[in-house]
């Protein structure tokens, strides 16, 4: 820790001896080891392999499955990231090192950009120092120190455990990550902020075959603990693949009430709603909430905050990406509009406080030390209700209940919050029951108009990455196959 802040206050002195305004230094080390591993118990099962070849690959399956495919990844991501400004202007430079001359010269480096760049008018000034108003989030010395060959182990398990649960089990997948990370930042307004996190992070994905029919099904579960017991999520994992075989078309379009299992309601509420209370966004009339302030634009059912403070959050920290303190942040109470994330630079714009909402994260993972801070939740959570998922379809009757993961839930627009999305695990409701499987369905609406159309929320609240969702039913759902 010392290490990194002597280097920072040395590399911030540097820029204004250089010209800078200010300047801001954030300094990350991080330690990863990504384990996927494929089960290889496919042949014997998948009638891939006939005859007398067929024999020996059911024969020999428990030598072939404990073997399997592996991927591995690991090692150590250090750097810094520097933002200098001068007469509001900003350059931003980094470099994949903490050597010392490397950093000066990334220093450098930023005051030059900022000095060719022409003035952003909105720019006010860097963050204040702030006392922290929580101890910060999980640090597992576990996770930190855990091998490849420990992760190839438990990725290798749930491979075995997949396959051994049931024989219409073909194919197994799971990826196992492990994360321990320190930073600090530093700035000429006298910030000097450190912390430090574990994560880990199981994946699943597996496939059940009958006959010719076959159907994938994954899982996933984050946490800053190390997991003990993994075999309760590969059971429902595998469990999620077979209950989808016997997969039937839908009729007709289905236009009404819709149930979504917590992950995929997280998937979708994840890959909109946060757009839509960035207060840049809203600055830059990007958002549907802009001049909604204090408004009903959610059922009464709905409220949901954002907790950097909750305790064994996944993304609770001390600080935010800019030495900003984390806090918990209502959003939306009972349906009604009651604030938007902040970073500095957005708070700043209109006299408002930050939020410590400032992520310097990117969702395809580059190192956080390359990118400059823009607005990302903490630990976003839609607050749960009273029912199971088993009650919420049975509330619902007729209708359709979507489970698992969405494909394209991505690519759904954030600003007017329409989404056509596919449904790879869906069934149909009859009579308050679940009553077949379907064939992959198209589900469309629009996100924002779902909040308001949320009939009954669950008990089962869920993290995917950093949003926390329990199961809901959503009304207006279009659904299609």
């Amino acid at each position: 820790m010392t290490d990194l802040l002597e280097l920072g206050k040395k590399a911030a002195e540097v820029a204004q001896k250089l010209g800078a305004d200010e300047a801001e230094v954030f300094l990350c080390t991080e330690k990863h080891v990504n384990i996927k591993f494929v089960g290889g118990i496919f042949a014997s099962r998948s009638g891939a392999v006939k005859g007398l070849k067929g024999t020996f690959a059911r024969i020999a399956e428990p030598w072939i499955k404990k073997k399997g495919v592996p991927f591995m990844n690991s090692g150590v991501r250090a750097g810094v990231g520097v933002r200098a400004i001068v007469d509001k202007a900003m350059g931003f430079a980094s470099v994949s090192s903490l050597e010392e001359k490397k950093v000066i010269e990334t220093v450098e480096e930023a005051v030059k950009i900022a000095k060719i760049r022409p003035p952003d008018p909105n720019w006010v000034a860097l963050p204040e120092p702030e006392k922290p108003l929580s101890g910060g989030g999980v640090y597992d010395k576990r996770i930190a120190d855990m091998s490849v060959e420990e992760l190839l182990n438990i990725s290798a398990d749930c491979c075995i455990w997949g396959g051994d649960f049931d024989k219409r089990i073909v194919q197994t997948m799971s990826m196992v990550l492990a994360v321990s990370a320190s930073f600090c930042t530093i700035n000429t307004r006298g910030v000097e902020a450190y912390d430090e996190k574990t994560l880990f992070s199981v994946f699943m994905d597996f496939k059940a075959k009958r006959n010719d029919e076959e159907v994938s099904a994954g899982e996933s579960v984050h946490s800053r603990r190390f997991i003990e017991n993994l075999q309760p999520i590969v059971e429902n994992t595998a469990r999620k693949a077979i209950e989808g075989l016997g997969r039937k078309p839908l009729l007709e379009k289905y236009t009404g009430p819709v149930v979504f299992e917590n992950t995929s309601w997280a998937d979708l509420f994840s890959s909109i709603f946060p757009s839509g209370v960035s207060a840049f966004n809203v600055q830059e009339n990007r958002s549907v909430y802009r001049g909604k302030m204090g408004q009903q634009v959610a059922g009464t059912e709905v409220t949901i905050v954002d907790d950097g403070t909750l305790p064994d959050g996944v993304d609770t920290a001390k600080v935010d990406d800019e030495g900003v303190p984390k806090q918990k942040t209502p959003i939306l109470e009972k349906g009604v509009l009651q604030g938007f994330l902040y970073d500095n630079y957005s708070a700043k714009r209109e006299n408002a406080r930050s939020t410590g909402s400032a992520s310097r994260q990117r969702a395809f993972g580059s190192a956080t030390y390359a990118n400059q801070p823009m607005i990302r939740p903490t630990n976003l959570t839609f607050a749960s209700g009273k029912h199971t998922l088993r009650e919420l379809i049975s509330e619902l009757g007729e209708g359709v209940l979507v489970k698992g993961f969405l494909i394209g839930s991505s690519h759904s627009n954030v600003v007017t919050g329409d989404f056509s999305v596919t449904a790879g695990t869906a069934f149909k409701i009859e009579k308050g029951d679940v009553a077949y499987p379907l064939k992959p369905c198209t589900v469309a609406g629009n996100l924002y108009e779902s909040l308001n159309s949320v009939i009954s929320v669950g008990n089962d609240l869920k993290y995917l990455q950093n949003v926390l969702c329990p199961s809901v039913i959503v009304d207006k759902i279009v659904v299609s196959t």
